[in-house]
Protein backbone atom coordinates (compact mmCIF):
# COMPACT_ATOMS: atom_id res chain seq x y z
CA UNK A 1 0.00 0.00 0.00
CA UNK A 2 1.28 3.33 -1.20
CA UNK A 3 1.15 6.14 1.02
CA UNK A 4 0.21 9.01 -1.16
CA UNK A 5 -2.08 11.85 0.66
CA UNK A 6 0.51 14.00 2.17
CA UNK A 7 0.36 17.98 0.23
CA UNK A 8 4.21 18.14 -0.67
CA UNK A 9 3.72 21.73 0.65
CA UNK A 10 7.45 22.62 0.67
CA UNK A 11 8.20 21.14 -2.92
CA UNK A 12 4.55 23.24 -3.84
CA UNK A 13 6.96 26.69 -2.72
CA UNK A 14 9.83 25.81 -4.14
CA UNK A 15 8.01 24.86 -7.55
CA UNK A 16 6.45 28.20 -7.56
CA UNK A 17 9.41 29.79 -7.46
CA UNK A 18 10.83 28.30 -10.28
CA UNK A 19 10.95 28.77 -13.97
CA UNK A 20 12.56 25.50 -14.82
CA UNK A 21 10.12 23.15 -13.34
CA UNK A 22 6.61 25.16 -12.32
CA UNK A 23 5.06 23.23 -14.72
CA UNK A 24 5.25 20.56 -11.90
CA UNK A 25 3.05 22.52 -9.85
CA UNK A 26 0.22 20.73 -8.25
CA UNK A 27 1.61 17.38 -9.04
CA UNK A 28 1.66 14.86 -6.21
CA UNK A 29 5.25 13.79 -5.23
CA UNK A 30 4.46 10.18 -6.03
CA UNK A 31 3.40 11.10 -9.60
CA UNK A 32 6.57 13.35 -10.65
CA UNK A 33 8.00 12.24 -13.95
CA UNK A 34 11.48 10.52 -12.19
CA UNK A 35 14.13 8.99 -14.04
CA UNK A 36 12.59 8.37 -17.90
CA UNK A 37 9.41 6.83 -15.95
CA UNK A 38 6.16 8.87 -16.17
CA UNK A 39 6.05 8.57 -12.07
CA UNK A 40 7.72 8.05 -8.84
CA UNK A 41 5.36 5.18 -8.15
CA UNK A 42 5.96 3.55 -11.47
CA UNK A 43 8.89 2.60 -9.84
CA UNK A 44 7.75 0.67 -7.39
CA UNK A 45 4.95 -0.97 -9.48
CA UNK A 46 7.11 -2.26 -11.71
CA UNK A 47 9.62 -3.26 -9.20
CA UNK A 48 6.51 -4.98 -7.15
CA UNK A 49 5.10 -6.53 -10.42
CA UNK A 50 9.01 -7.96 -11.48
CA UNK A 51 8.73 -10.02 -7.76
CA UNK A 52 4.68 -11.34 -8.69
CA UNK A 53 3.28 -8.49 -6.88
CA UNK A 54 0.14 -7.67 -9.33
CA UNK A 55 -0.77 -4.30 -9.80
CA UNK A 56 -4.17 -6.07 -10.21
CA UNK A 57 -4.43 -7.70 -7.12
CA UNK A 58 -1.76 -6.30 -4.52
CA UNK A 59 -1.29 -2.78 -4.84
CA UNK A 60 -3.55 -0.03 -3.66
CA UNK A 61 -3.06 3.44 -2.88
CA UNK A 62 -4.08 6.00 -0.19
CA UNK A 63 -3.98 9.65 -1.58
CA UNK A 64 -6.02 13.02 -0.79
CA UNK A 65 -9.29 14.51 -2.19
CA UNK A 66 -7.25 17.23 -3.94
CA UNK A 67 -4.89 14.38 -5.54
CA UNK A 68 -7.69 11.74 -6.60
CA UNK A 69 -8.48 12.66 -9.78
CA UNK A 70 -4.69 12.69 -10.89
CA UNK A 71 -3.81 9.20 -9.35
CA UNK A 72 -6.74 7.65 -11.06
CA UNK A 73 -6.15 9.05 -14.56
CA UNK A 74 -2.52 7.53 -13.26
CA UNK A 75 -3.90 4.01 -12.41
CA UNK A 76 -5.50 3.39 -15.89
CA UNK A 77 -2.15 3.70 -17.65
CA UNK A 78 -0.87 0.69 -15.28
CA UNK A 79 -4.00 -1.42 -15.39
CA UNK A 80 -4.85 -0.96 -11.57
CA UNK A 81 -8.27 -0.88 -10.94
CA UNK A 82 -9.90 2.23 -10.02
CA UNK A 83 -10.97 0.83 -6.78
CA UNK A 84 -7.25 0.14 -5.33
CA UNK A 85 -7.24 3.69 -5.22
CA UNK A 86 -9.02 5.68 -2.15
CA UNK A 87 -9.16 9.61 -1.32
CA UNK A 88 -8.76 10.39 2.26
CA UNK A 89 -11.86 12.89 2.08
CA UNK A 90 -9.41 16.02 2.93
CA UNK A 91 -8.46 18.76 0.22
CA UNK A 92 -6.23 20.61 2.13
CA UNK A 93 -3.16 20.17 4.65
CA UNK A 94 -4.94 21.77 7.32
CA UNK A 95 -7.46 19.13 7.26
CA UNK A 96 -5.11 16.15 6.25
CA UNK A 97 -5.29 13.13 8.64
CA UNK A 98 -2.14 12.44 9.55
CA UNK A 99 0.55 9.81 8.16
CA UNK A 100 -0.62 6.96 10.67
CA UNK A 101 -4.42 7.80 10.23
CA UNK A 102 -4.00 7.60 6.56
CA UNK A 103 -2.49 4.19 6.88
CA UNK A 104 -4.90 2.78 9.09
CA UNK A 105 -7.80 4.66 6.79
CA UNK A 106 -6.29 2.69 3.89
CA UNK A 107 -5.99 -0.69 5.81
CA UNK A 108 -9.66 -0.48 6.74
CA UNK A 109 -10.94 0.78 3.48
CA UNK A 110 -8.92 -2.10 1.57
CA UNK A 111 -10.08 -4.59 3.81
CA UNK A 112 -6.43 -6.02 4.63
CA UNK A 113 -6.78 -6.34 8.65
CA UNK A 114 -6.28 -10.05 8.14
CA UNK A 115 -3.41 -9.33 5.95
CA UNK A 116 0.58 -8.63 6.10
CA UNK A 117 0.85 -4.87 4.62
CA UNK A 118 3.71 -3.22 3.12
CA UNK A 119 3.38 0.73 3.72
CA UNK A 120 5.53 2.55 1.18
CA UNK A 121 5.99 6.58 1.47
CA UNK A 122 5.31 7.80 -2.18
CA UNK A 123 7.96 10.20 -2.02
CA UNK A 124 11.06 7.47 -1.35
CA UNK A 125 12.92 5.68 -3.22
CA UNK A 126 15.81 2.75 -2.68
CA UNK A 127 19.21 2.88 -4.50
CA UNK A 128 19.46 0.10 -7.31
CA UNK A 129 21.44 -2.15 -5.16
CA UNK A 130 17.88 -2.72 -3.01
CA UNK A 131 17.20 -6.67 -3.32
CA UNK A 132 13.21 -6.82 -2.25
CA UNK A 133 13.35 -10.38 -3.40
CA UNK A 134 15.90 -11.15 -0.16
CA UNK A 135 13.61 -8.53 1.95
CA UNK A 136 10.71 -10.64 1.51
CA UNK A 137 12.83 -13.96 2.39
CA UNK A 138 13.70 -12.38 5.35
CA UNK A 139 10.03 -11.52 6.33
CA UNK A 140 9.17 -14.90 5.44
CA UNK A 141 12.05 -16.68 7.48
CA UNK A 142 10.66 -14.29 10.48
CA UNK A 143 7.07 -14.33 10.21
CA UNK A 144 6.32 -13.79 13.78
CA UNK A 145 7.91 -10.34 13.38
CA UNK A 146 7.13 -7.11 11.38
CA UNK A 147 9.78 -5.94 8.99
CA UNK A 148 11.28 -2.41 8.55
CA UNK A 149 14.71 -1.17 6.47
CA UNK A 150 17.60 0.87 7.82
CA UNK A 151 20.45 2.42 6.42
CA UNK A 152 23.29 4.58 7.99
CA UNK A 153 23.08 8.21 7.88
CA UNK A 154 26.29 10.53 9.07
CA UNK A 155 26.34 12.46 12.32
CA UNK A 156 25.12 15.58 10.93
CA UNK A 157 21.78 14.23 9.37
CA UNK A 158 20.83 12.36 12.36
CA UNK A 159 18.64 15.17 13.89
CA UNK A 160 16.57 14.85 10.53
CA UNK A 161 15.39 11.15 10.57
CA UNK A 162 13.66 8.83 12.87
CA UNK A 163 16.58 6.84 14.76
CA UNK A 164 16.80 3.07 15.35
CA UNK A 165 18.58 1.77 17.85
CA UNK A 166 19.01 -2.58 17.50
CA UNK A 167 20.35 -5.58 19.61
CA UNK A 168 22.87 -7.93 17.59
CA UNK A 169 19.66 -9.81 16.07
CA UNK A 170 18.77 -6.02 14.22
CA UNK A 171 15.30 -6.04 16.32
CA UNK A 172 14.51 -2.98 17.43
CA UNK A 173 14.93 -1.99 21.01
CA UNK A 174 14.43 2.07 20.57
CA UNK A 175 13.27 4.60 18.68
CA UNK A 176 14.13 8.34 18.64
CA UNK A 177 12.90 10.95 16.92
CA UNK A 178 15.27 13.25 14.92
CA UNK A 179 17.54 13.21 18.19
CA UNK A 180 20.62 15.23 19.19
CA UNK A 181 23.64 12.96 17.67
CA UNK A 182 25.05 13.17 20.97
CA UNK A 183 21.51 11.28 22.81
CA UNK A 184 22.66 7.74 20.86
CA UNK A 185 25.43 6.00 19.00
CA UNK A 186 23.23 4.63 16.53
CA UNK A 187 23.08 6.01 12.78
CA UNK A 188 20.19 3.94 11.75
CA UNK A 189 17.61 5.67 10.11
CA UNK A 190 14.23 3.90 9.36
CA UNK A 191 12.19 5.37 6.24
CA UNK A 192 8.60 4.08 5.18
CA UNK A 193 9.06 1.17 4.52
CA UNK A 194 7.19 -1.38 6.96
CA UNK A 195 6.04 -4.38 6.05
CA UNK A 196 3.43 -4.93 9.08
CA UNK A 197 2.73 -8.33 10.26
CA UNK A 198 -0.89 -9.24 10.37
CA UNK A 199 -1.01 -9.84 13.98
CA UNK A 200 0.21 -6.53 14.54
CA UNK A 201 -2.09 -4.18 12.69
CA UNK A 202 -4.40 -3.80 15.33
CA UNK A 203 -1.98 -1.98 17.30
CA UNK A 204 -1.91 0.50 14.45
CA UNK A 205 -5.41 1.25 15.49
CA UNK A 206 -4.99 0.85 19.28
CA UNK A 207 -2.02 3.92 18.68
CA UNK A 208 -4.52 6.29 16.48
CA UNK A 209 -7.54 5.70 19.39
CA UNK A 210 -5.26 6.50 22.20
CA UNK A 211 -4.32 9.52 20.05
CA UNK A 212 -7.55 10.70 19.32
CA UNK A 213 -9.09 9.58 23.16
CA UNK A 214 -6.54 12.07 24.46
CA UNK A 215 -6.78 14.68 22.28
CA UNK A 216 -2.89 14.41 21.19
CA UNK A 217 -1.51 17.36 18.59
CA UNK A 218 -1.09 15.75 15.22
CA UNK A 219 2.08 15.90 15.55
CA UNK A 220 2.07 13.29 17.52
CA UNK A 221 0.69 10.78 14.75
CA UNK A 222 1.53 12.96 11.78
CA UNK A 223 4.74 10.98 10.89
CA UNK A 224 5.25 7.02 10.43
CA UNK A 225 7.97 6.59 12.85
CA UNK A 226 5.39 8.04 15.82
CA UNK A 227 3.77 4.42 14.87
CA UNK A 228 6.93 2.58 14.75
CA UNK A 229 7.98 3.91 18.44
CA UNK A 230 4.92 2.68 20.04
CA UNK A 231 4.62 -0.82 17.69
CA UNK A 232 7.92 -2.20 19.18
CA UNK A 233 7.57 -2.38 22.61
CA UNK A 234 4.52 -4.08 22.12
CA UNK A 235 5.46 -6.23 18.95
CA UNK A 236 8.64 -7.74 18.06
CA UNK A 237 9.96 -5.21 14.46
CA UNK A 238 12.86 -6.35 12.91
CA UNK A 239 15.48 -4.81 10.40
CA UNK A 240 16.71 -5.11 6.97
CA UNK A 241 19.63 -3.31 6.37
CA UNK A 242 19.61 -1.01 3.09
CA UNK A 243 22.21 1.43 1.53
CA UNK A 244 20.51 4.05 1.51
CA UNK A 245 17.81 6.20 -0.11
CA UNK A 246 16.11 8.73 -2.09
CA UNK A 247 13.82 11.15 -0.33
CA UNK A 248 12.15 13.78 -2.42
CA UNK A 249 11.62 16.53 0.31
CA UNK A 250 12.10 19.86 -1.42
CA UNK A 251 12.82 20.80 -5.64
CA UNK A 252 16.55 20.33 -5.20
CA UNK A 253 16.30 16.49 -3.77
CA UNK A 254 13.75 16.10 -6.44
CA UNK A 255 16.65 16.82 -9.23
CA UNK A 256 19.15 15.26 -7.43
CA UNK A 257 16.66 11.81 -6.95
CA UNK A 258 16.37 12.58 -11.24
CA UNK A 259 19.32 12.47 -11.94
CA UNK A 260 20.18 9.33 -10.15
CA UNK A 261 17.51 7.21 -11.90
CA UNK A 262 18.19 8.38 -15.11
CA UNK A 263 21.84 6.59 -15.05
CA UNK A 264 20.23 3.35 -14.73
Amino acid sequence: MVKGAGYGTRLQRDLKASEEYNHLLGVPKALLPLGNRDALITHWVELFEAHGVTAENDIFVVTNGQCYESFKLWANLHRIPLNHIVSDGTETNETRLGAVPDILFGINHFELNQSDVLVVGGDTLFLHDFSLDNFLKNFDTNNDSCLVTAYQVPDQDVQKFGIIETDPQGIITSFLEKPDPSATKSRSACPCFYLFHHNAIPLIEEFVNMCKESNAPKEAYDATGKCLAYLYPRFQVSTFPISGRIDVGGLQSYIDANKYFEKK
